[in-house]
């Protein structure tokens, strides 16, 4: 389930939010547009009203600092948001281009092929952008290089939302189709038959969960419910359709630039905020009914504050690939 579209629309002369318009610069329909649900409106601007400030004022300061010449800065600025003008450059930072031999070529098997062109319609069929015939013959064309170079993971459904937002926010296909083979592989153990890799962080997760709101996971074993169940799509698409797409933006900013611990902050920070919800909860239908409220919570919304309260929390890379160790001993084979 796709959320809301709440990515604010940044113009130059930093006016505030054209109302009229039913689409952002991304394509996507607005909260209050006909097709949309009544009563999101209000919601959206209370929000915004909040967020712009910090919008302006963040570009601002990246226009004044500069940040990508000074590493020592680069990485307090990235998680107090990238502006949407430098957000392609600093996502293709350390991004390897396919010219450079990185990745080999493998054959794509028929099935997976098909599999891609079933999902290419339903890849946000709403999207000014995304809808267009050229436009899905592109997103065939980046799903089809992850199978091409990345056999192991070959086609997996989510996979098509990952790569439209990634072909949204680029702007090139090329370069769109490189950062997807690159991120995808840097995770494709979530992918595989087996999906182990998404397996082992769901034990992690857990583990975080205990240590950082137990009563999460009072509940959880209580009903008998495995996290893998609950929100294995946030990881399995890095909450492309679990949450507003500001948040999912300013999100991939922090995981691109630093990695694996931001999906593993932010789950934790999302819990901690609605754990009173969570742990009230008598049956399986009322817990999987608040985690998927959770995607347009208060927390999930005001993506700044979640970001910052994600950031404070001691979860970092090396800490969860120490649990990941101690989860893959856990993991039945």
């Amino acid at each position: 389930m796709y959320v809301f579209n709440f990515y604010p629309t940044h113009h130059k002369s930093h006016k505030k939010i054209d109302f009229r318009s039913d689409v952002d610069d991304l394509g996507f329909l607005r909260p209050w547009s006909p097709q949309e649900e009544s009563g999101c409106k209000k919601q959206y601007e209370t929000w915004y009203a909040s967020y712009l400030p910090i919008v302006v004022r963040r570009r601002c300061r990246w226009e004044k600092e500069n940040p990508r010449r000074n590493s020592h800065l680069l990485q307090r600025f990235v998680r107090k948001g990238i502006p949407h003008s430098f957000r392609k450059e600093l996502w293709l930072r350390s991004c390897p281009s396919r010219k450079d031999g990185v990745w080999k070529k493998h054959e794509v098997p028929d099935e997976v092929i098909k599999q891609i062109k079933l999902d290419l319609p339903r890849t946000f069929p709403d999207n000014k952008f995304l809808k267009t015939e050229n436009t899905r013959k592109t997103l065939g064309r980046a799903l089809f290089a992850v199978a091409e170079h990345i056999p192991s993971v070959g086609y997996c459904q989510g996979l098509n939302f990952v790569a439209g937002i990634i072909l949204l926010v680029v702007n090139d296909e090329s370069r769109a189709i490189d950062l997807l083979v690159h991120l995808v592989s840097q995770r494709q153990d979530y992918y595989g038959e087996n999906m182990i890799g998404l397996r082992r962080d769901m034990h992690v997760l857990h583990s975080l969960l205990r240590e950082h709101c137990p009563r999460v996971i009072v509940t959880l074993e209580k009903l008998d419910v495995g996290l893998d169940m609950l929100v294995g799509k946030w990881f399995v698409c890095w909450f492309v359709e679990s949450l507003p797409m500001e948040t999912v933006l300013r999100l991939w900013d922090c995981m691109i630039y630093e990695g694996d611990e931001w999906l593993f902050k932010v789950a934790v920070t999302l819990f901690r905020s609605n754990m009173m919800a969570i742990s009230s909860c008598e049956t399986i239908d009322q817990l999987m009914t608040e985690v998927q409220n959770i995607g347009t919570s208060k927390a999930a919304l005001y993506c700044h504050q979640l970001i910052l309260k994600s950031a404070a929390l001691p979860i970092t890379n090396k800490s969860i690939e120490n649990l990941r160790i101690e989860a893959e001993r856990a993991i039945p084979e």
